[in-house]
């Protein structure tokens, strides 16, 4: 049995083989022929795809084509590009065009557009319209060519030709798109949105956005082309720059490049914004306008403005520091002698006696009867009068510790900081134990953006017991909140310094101060300042309206002490404007210095620098900007924030190309001033000047706030 089995195996093997041997050649010979087909197929469609060009040249030569015939060889012309082979495509339609007065014009045209080879393809468009054929089409198409070339005058000529000729097409089942095209190109803008409404073999997404974003109108512009450009305009209208932001990011296109330059300046992140700006230098995508900050002028802005802003930034302390800083003379009682005559405003103990060996002296030489007079004029509140007396001062003796720090203080006090830096700062190296001095500097430098942390180190070594005062005002400038807590916890000395130095720790931890002002509104009952910080200090926490309803009581029992603000320094300017802007007491603050302007003669510039603030204030701009012009060109008052303030001025009057020059002036009278380089900024983005816009803004700090300009939109309001 089992040899049997064997056997039979074997047989089964051998017919195996054979029936595997004949399917093998089956399939074999059925795989050759479909390859044979395949090739057979495929040699058919390449020579139904490949035209005999050159036998196609010898009809047109002998123009023997007919007109349908060259029309389907046009339409295959198409497929053949559509298909990738481009070159053969555009040899056969050249040809076309070389031999035959027909519709190949057209079709080349629409390819030359597709290559960006706009002269090309307006060249053939012309053609075609000569030809008179699909002139509406072409027409259309010619437009869009003259308008990538920057050509108006052709632009112009093709889109009224378009029509013209657009009812040849009114029976086309594509007629509402074309109509919606040629509105668009008119201007007709509101015109298009119907016709894009009605469906045809086009798809109008992408122009009922571009229709939608010049009517402003973001956010329908995004529901027809998603798009990140469309969501960022759209928050960036609504002011949510920084949501905006991370949606322009995301575009590659120019637009939105270029909005988020905009929306940059916007979060006042400058350098980012020069960046994009300088790589449109020549392209203007979003003009802009510039203007004034509403807060200036309306009562419930400057409300909102005042409530977050006032007395909100320890920069803001530096101005009372200068304010409330001893001036320093030689012989001390002679001098107390000469100044018990005629003192109306600091008391003489607010006059500190200088540590060098002269006010041992009992002799009173001519240099310190100067100084004393200087310092008369100082403490009566003519401030101006008296930088320019300490300037003299400086002339005769320019190593004097005393002369530097006295003249120092009133360049602080009229918002000369720079100047008020160099001064102070060279009092403290001639006489480095006077270590407020240095302390000074770095405050007017902190106000002039200038930064020296070799001062800091220098004042820290020479620290001891007996410093706490200096250590306390030191750790306002560096923010050591440790320090400036251990300082407020401590006994205080009755002395001004000491009580604004913890007046200031107060305001920087939140705290109320009240008792503070009190203290220096005590010691200084005749003086501007400290009578409006203590009725401040009282009302802050109020509602804003009720303190300006209260401040319009409080301001007639500052009469007596206006003459402070008449010949003050800019602490007494701005403030009394502050509270006048709140309060709706602008017009009356003006009509007083109109009435004081016409009877001053011992100190009027400081008179109609006030005065000219106050007509800008009153949106009285040409007459402010006629007095700045009088005060810079006739009085030859060129300080950098005159000068400034006559560019803003300027631009209220609608004279920006004169605010263009002040403003440079007066970058360059103060390098550190940072108002007028953003200003020039706007104003030479406003005027289509990109790269040196963005010049400007790589020069300001990040974060930088103007208090007097904005910008918006010519076209897109963002």
């Amino acid at each position: 049995m089992a040899e049997e089995n064997i056997i039979i195996v074997e047989e089964d093997k051998k017919d195996n083989k054979k029936v595997y041997i004949i399917i093998a050649l089956l399939l074999a010979l059925l795989i050759t022929l479909l390859l044979l087909l395949l090739v057979v197929v495929k040699k058919k469609k390449e020579k139904k795809e490949n035209f005999n060009v050159e036998k196609i040249v010898k009809k047109l030569e002998k123009k023997s084509i007919p007109k349908d015939e060259l029309k389907i060889l046009i339409k295959k012309a198409n497929i053949l590009y559509k298909s990738g082979k481009k070159e053969k495509a555009l040899k056969l339609l050249e040809k076309i065009a070389t031999y035959s007065e027909s519709l190949s014009f057209y079709n080349l045209g629409v390819i030359k557009l597709k290559e960006k080879k706009y002269k090309e393809a307006l060249k053939l468009f012309q053609k075609a319209i000569k030809n008179k054929e699909s002139i509406t089409l072409s027409a259309i198409n010619a437009a869009y060519a003259a308008l990538k070339l920057k050509n108006k005058k052709l632009f112009k000529y093709y889109t009224n030709l378009a029509y013209l000729y657009l009812p040849q097409l009114a029976k086309n089942k594509n007629y509402p798109y074309y109509y919606a095209v040629v509105m668009y190109y008119k201007g007709y803008e509101y015109e298009t949105l119907p016709a894009l409404k009605i469906k045809t073999d086009y798809n109008p997404n992408k122009l009922l956005s571009s229709v939608y974003e010049y009517l402003k109108d973001p956010l329908n512009a995004q529901k027809y082309e998603k798009n990140p450009l469309y969501k960022g305009l759209e928050l960036a209208q609504i002011g949510e720059y920084l949501l905006a932001r991370n949606y322009l990011k995301n575009t590659s296109e120019p637009k939105g490049e270029f909005a988020l330059g905009l929306v940059d300046l916007k979060l006042s992140l400058y350098k980012e914004a020069s960046k994009i700006f300088k790589t449109y230098k020549d392209s203007n995508i979003y003009p802009i306008y510039v203007y004034l900050k509403p807060s200036l002028f309306d009562i419930k802005t400057a409300q909102k403005e005042f409530k977050k802003t006032f007395l909100k930034n320890k920069k803001d302390f530096y101005d009372l520091f200068f304010y409330y800083a001893p001036y320093k003379v030689i012989n001390m009682s002679k001098t107390i002698e000469y100044l018990q005559k005629g003192i109306s405003a600091i008391p003489l103990g607010a006059i500190e006696e200088a540590k060098i060996s002269l006010s041992k002296s009992s002799f009173l030489s001519n240099l310190n009867l100067k100084i004393a007079k200087a310092i008369k004029l100082a403490i009566n509140s003519h401030i101006y009068l008296a930088n320019k007396e300490f300037q003299k001062l400086y002339n005769e003796k320019k190593d004097s510790y005393i002369i530097n720090y006295n003249l120092g203080i009133t360049y602080a006090q009229l918002g000369e900081y720079k100047k008020a830096y160099f001064h102070l700062l060279k009092a403290y190296h001639l006489n480095p134990y006077d270590l407020k001095s240095g302390i000074l500097a770095l405050f007017a430098a902190d106000k002039a953006n200038i930064n020296n942390p070799y001062l800091v180190a220098s004042i820290k070594d020479d620290f001891n017991d007996k410093t706490t005062l200096e250590k306390a005002m030191l750790s306002i400038y560096t923010n050591d909140t440790v320090t400036m807590a251990a300082f407020s916890e401590q006994t205080q000395k009755n002395k001004p310094l000491w009580i604004l130095t913890n007046l200031t720790i107060k305001a920087i931890f939140n705290k109320d101060y009240k008792n503070e002002a009190f203290r220096l509104k005590s010691m200084f009952e005749n003086d501007l300042i400290s009578n409006i910080l203590y009725f401040y200090a009282q009302n802050k926490n109020l509602p804003i309206r009720d303190i300006a309803k209260k401040y319009q009581a409080f301001f007639y029992k500052l009469f007596p002490y206006l003459n402070q603000f008449y010949y003050g320094g800019k602490l007494p300017r701005e403030w009394v404007f502050e509270f006048a802007k709140i309060s709706g007491l602008m017009p009356r603050v003006k009509f007083l210095l109109i009435k004081k302007a016409k009877i001053e003669t011992f100190d009027l510039i400081p008179v109609l620098k006030k005065l000219a603030f106050a007509y800008f204030y009153n949106k009285n701009f040409e007459e402010s900007y006629t007095l700045y012009n009088d005060l810079i060109n006739n009085k030859n008052i060129n300080d950098a924030k005159t000068l400034y303030y006559g560019a803003v001025a300027a631009i209220g009057a609608n004279h920006h190309n004169n605010a263009i020059a002040l403003m440079t002036l007066a970058k360059l009278k103060n390098p550190f001033f940072l108002e007028p380089k953003f200003a020039l900024g706007l104003l030479w983005q406003e005027a289509n000047n990109l790269n040196a816009a963005s010049i400007q803004y790589s020069k300001i700090p990040n974060g930088f706030k103007s208090k007097f300009f904005d910008f918006n939109i010519k076209q897109i309001n963002e």
